[in-house]
């Protein structure tokens, strides 16, 4: 049976990178040889040959929170590794239910320089923090040795892990939100099944025509800061400044803007006028796909790899993690997915998913062992064997064009749903990947705090988002100094 996945990760305290960041100025950056900090021009050297005078075999560990179907993917990409050369062992090292205990012993063992991996698995949202800790080898700087083309990574995966001029991940897992919605319910309600909602405003719109034929809430709403972050990203405006922390360390926050106040009051007025369910984004819970199964709600926005969980529960493989299921009938369900709605146009997300770093805080060879794991995963088999077993999107080079994934999004139920996440990644910016934000899980805490007082508390958008932008702009300053 298959458990659904919590889409992103939890909150993250500022304590866990306590022994690594500092309170007052800026945190340490990684450095290149000779001491300046790493940039396009300034990379690490690649530590190959260490591995290569290297005697026996180099045994690294790899460091994930991965279950479910992404963890048999990792796991049977790691053995055709292991077993396609005798030079490096991997072995996989579960560290915990989520992406936070992870990186909370990471940079805890990075700090002490004991028990260190040598490959970490973590968030996206995490990347400017862990470059900041300084425990980073580029794999940029291995790329070539190990065939990693970084220039065959799609642009706007590829330019969401550049910070200056550096690609950091030695493989990135992609997902991102999408809305799923029940035919069956659109049907009923004289709405055409063929032209889902693209916006905020369609949204409401579809959901006004389903709440009139009869479905109690008919949005399925998890007041999940990720989505918030797309909205406003998608329609142009800046989460901080300057530029998204792109084009240097964010300082302030600009969250009191247009598009940010819009996406609050669309989310207070859908939940005020009973067309959606609140449901809080904790650790564990499914309310949202029990909403959707139970026909308590028509639609939902998810990552895109809960396509593999729509499947498992139309299949009677539904794990609920011990919540109450008894009236699930999936003979009402008809599931399909169209790109993320947005303020304006849809599908204008940010890159979302993982990210394999290598770790600087190993010997030599065992980064250089790292490196060769990493170069390997991104070959074409090993991203067929990520989106076939582990529903992450195929993003490097012409990978998608591979038959058996052609047949999967065909005539898998998952794989129409998954190429809906693959489709809509053309239609991000490279311009505007997302931002960089080194207490990112403190800007998490903010809106999730924000979201929740506008939809339950009756705050009003502009009053929940001044209080937010506040504390972020508190969080930075401690950070940056």
């Amino acid at each position: 049976m298959i458990m659904f996945r919590k889409a992103r990760a939890g909150l993250l305290g500022a304590a866990l990178l306590a022994g690594v960041t500092v309170a007052c100025g800026p945190p340490p950056t990684i450095e290149a040889q000779g001491g300046e900090p790493v940039a396009a021009d300034n990379l690490p050297a690649c530590p190959m040959a260490a591995l290569d005078k290297a005697t026996g075999v180099t045994n690294i560990v790899v460091w994930h929170a991965l279950g479910a179907e992404p963890g048999k993917a990792l796991e049977q990409i790691t053995k055709s590794f292991n077993d396609s050369q005798d030079k490096v062992k991997v072995t996989l090292q579960n560290q915990g239910a989520d992406y936070d205990e992870v990186l909370r012993k990471y940079t805890a063992a990075a700090a002490s320089g004991t028990g260190v991996p040598a490959v970490v698995f973590l968030e996206d949202t995490t990347i400017q923090t862990v470059v900041d800790t300084g425990t980073l080898l580029p794999a940029q700087s291995c790329a070539e040795e190990v065939g990693f083309d970084i220039d065959a990574v799609q642009p706007a995966v590829r330019s969401y892990y550049t910070i200056d001029g550096v690609f950091y991940p030695g493989y990135v897992n992609i997902s991102g939100p999408i809305l799923f919605y029940n035919r069956t319910h659109f049907r009923k309600a004289g709405l055409d099944v063929n032209k889902a909602p693209k916006t905020l405003a369609e949204v409401r719109t579809a959901a006004e025509a389903l709440k009139k034929s009869g479905i109690e809430k008919p949005l399925a709403l998890k007041l999940e800061p990720w989505f918030f972050t797309c909205w406003v990203n998608g329609a142009g405006e800046d989460i901080v400044t300057p530029d998204n922390g792109r084009s240097g360390p964010a300082k302030a926050a600009n969250l009191v803007n247009p598009a940010a106040i819009e996406s609050l009051q669309w989310v207070q007025d859908m939940v005020a006028d009973g067309l959606a369910d609140p449901i809080s984004d904790t650790p564990g819970q499914i309310n949202q796909y029990l909403n959707v199964a139970q026909e308590k709600s028509s639609m939902l926005i998810e990552t895109s790899t809960a396509s593999t969980s729509i499947k498992a529960f139309l299949g009677g493989n539904l794990d609920t993690g011990g919540q109450d299921a008894s009236s699930v009938d999936t003979a009402g369900l008809d599931p399909a997915a169209v790109p993320f709605p947005g303020l304006s146009e849809p599908g204008q997300v940010r890159v979302s998913g993982g990210y394999f770093g290598i770790s600087n805080r190993v010997p030599k060879a065992q980064q250089a062992a790292a490196a060769r794991y990493l170069g390997f995963m991104a070959q074409p088999e090993q991203v067929v064997t990520w989106h076939l077993v582990g529903s992450y999107l195929p993003v490097i080079g012409d990978v998608a064009k591979d038959p058996r994934i052609q047949k999967f999004w065909a005539e898998d139920r998952a794989g129409q749903l998954l190429k809906v996440g693959y489709d809509q990644l053309s239609l991000i910016d490279p311009k505007r990947p997302g931002p960089l934000i080194g207490p990112y899980p403190e800007y998490v805490s903010a809106m999730q705090t924000a979201l929740e007082s506008t939809a339950r508390s009756g705050t009003t958008p502009k009053a929940a988002l001044e209080k937010a932008n506040a504390q972020v702009n508190a969080d930075l300053k401690q950070y940056y100094g």
